[in-house]
């Protein structure tokens, strides 16, 4: 138990410095290729590796039911827990409610056009190859169009170390991928033994454990610099749209899925991207937003409880 233990506080040391690298390396791009590409893109496809990973090896073994949880599992806790979290520790770091900057109306529109698509799939029943196709398209048209309609911030033409950025984002990543299973396994262990019940292992602790590297690299971000929301907010939504769109597409891809085999994990996903649209749409947070985004989590928990 005390190596467990040991291995535990030595995962989240791991995770915390993988958080830092990747804060730092998107905050170099960022000066450069604006918050949609380099935190909607590349921050958010850092950030949902781990999902990500689990998805497609769950469709090769089968486990479709997984694969589904993976993908859109996170939806929930980074738009309303997540979100709520930044607001707050912006506000206490600078003293003002956390804003988005700058390039949110692309992401808008199309986690707008994702949960629309979510909608017109539920009365279609199924993700398949069909729905699928038209999921990843969806994805590789938001990325075209974020490219084409990117802010070029770096106006006093300074340097960028795309170098160092990338040697930041690619150990932070690779941390991330050798860490994050091995995080959820230890403290799913650790709750076992103090005898946490199992209902508040899956709906508070693991949830908030596999998410944990985006909103640690989230924190960061919001502390270090007046911006840092902005791009943190831009990252979350950047990896939920690829999550609803490229995961699920390639679910359907594989095989034919019945959502409603799983349908109040899907109708949650839904709902949360609906917060999420209507949180971020005046793109500002404010401190009382923020703990009513947190409350909305928790109160999410305890009907799960009663229902």
């Amino acid at each position: 138990m005390i190596i467990t233990i040991i291995s535990f506080i030595l995962s989240i040391i791991f995770l915390g410095i993988a958080a830092e690298l990747l804060a730092r390396g998107t905050e170099k791009l960022e000066d450069s290729l604006g918050q949609g590409i380099a935190g909607s893109i590349i921050l958010g496809l850092i950030t949902a590796l781990p999902e990500t990973v689990i998805t497609v090896f769950a469709l090769v073994e089968g486990k479709y039911e997984i694969a589904f949880g993976s993908a859109i599992g996170g939806n929930v806790i980074l738009f309303t827990f997540g979100i709520g979290l930044i607001g707050l520790v912006y506000f206490f770091t600078w003293k003002k409610d956390a804003t988005i900057t700058s390039e949110y109306k692309v992401e808008n529109r199309f986690l707008i056009i994702i949960s629309i698509i979510m909608l017109i799939i539920l009365i279609y029943r199924k993700l398949d190859l069909f729905s699928g196709s038209v999921l990843i398209f969806i994805y590789i048209y938001y990325v075209y169009y974020r490219i084409r309609n990117r802010e070029y911030k770096n106006d006093k033409k300074e340097k960028i170390n795309y170098k160092l950025s990338i040697i930041e984002l690619t150990l932070g990543a690779s941390m991330i991928l050798g860490i994050s299973s091995y995080f959820v396994n230890y403290l799913t262990i650790i709750s076992e033994s103090l005898h946490v019940p199992a209902v508040w292992l899956s709906l508070v602790l693991t949830p908030i454990a596999a998410e944990l590297e985006e909103k640690i690299s989230g924190i960061r971000l919001a502390m270090r610099r007046e911006d840092g929301a902005s791009l943190a907010f831009m990252s979350f939504v950047g990896s939920k749209i690829e999550n609803a769109s490229l995961l699920l597409g390639i679910i359907g891809i594989f095989t034919s899925f019945n959502v409603y085999s799983t349908l109040p994990e899907y109708l949650a996903a839904i709902i949360a991207n609906i917060i999420g649209i209507f949180s971020l749409y005046n793109r500002k947070v404010s401190k009382y937003e923020s703990i009513g985004l947190m409350g909305i989590y928790f109160g999410i928990i305890v009907l799960s409880f009663i229902f």
